[in-house]
């Protein structure tokens, strides 16, 4: 059956012990989406180049009417919704398994790729949950921006792909970080939004 919804978040990397896009995920995927007679799933990806690209692949090959990434990005004071994902990688963060990229590129497409989904009203529906939120265009060069832009060329152009990095979130490991029941609703708001739009084959929304 054709998913519905498409959600992942990612595993431990170096520097990050437990991440909480994980938690918010599998929070996300608990949700009673069935109730709407929706099928969502849900995946949590390794931080390693290969991997990342093997564990997408077999989820994009089932269309997904809509997909929703989740990232930590630890240092920002707030959640960002990604505009774009650039054809970039970092020649010196190494992932989980210690590996760095062999090239500097991602792929041979063009420098950027644009997320298909209305980013400011996205931003609009979790800053009304009560999250500080604003738009980004630097999704940086580590494996957020490969896994967005891996999905975005995985997909056909009238399926919304959005990604979204969080900051350290409250009872997942930082007590500085942001209240997580907040950022619980409006992801689930942001991905009925993403959900409705494409079952109704309405996009942009």
């Amino acid at each position: 059956m054709r998913p519905d919804l498409l959600i992942t978040g990612f595993g431990p990397f170096p520097g990050i012990r437990i991440n909480p896009s994980a938690r918010l995920v599998e929070a996300l995927a608990r949700r009673p989406w069935q109730r709407l007679g929706w099928t969502v799933r849900h995946a949590i990806l390794p931080v390693s180049y290969g991997p990342t690209e093997e564990a997408l692949r077999p989820l994009l090959a089932k269309r997904p009417r809509a997909i929703l990434m989740f990232g930590v990005a630890a240092k920002r004071r707030a959640v960002t919704v990604e505009i774009v994902a650039r054809n970039r990688a970092s020649r010196t963060a190494r992932d989980a398994s210690g590996r760095l990229p062999k090239l500097a590129s991602l792929d041979p497409g063009p420098p950027i790729l644009k997320g298909r989904a209305p980013m400011s009203r996205l931003r609009d529906l979790l800053r009304e949950a009560g999250n500080p939120v604003r738009l980004s265009q630097n999704a940086g060069p580590y494996l957020c921006n490969a896994a967005y832009r891996f999905a975005l060329r995985g997909t056909a152009a009238g399926v919304p792909v959005v990604f979204v990095h969080i900051p350290r979130v409250k009872r997942m490991g930082d007590p500085r970080g942001i209240a997580l029941d907040p950022l619980l609703a409006g992801s689930a708001d942001v991905a009925r939004r993403l959900v409705l739009a494409a079952r109704l084959e309405r996009f942009p929304i």
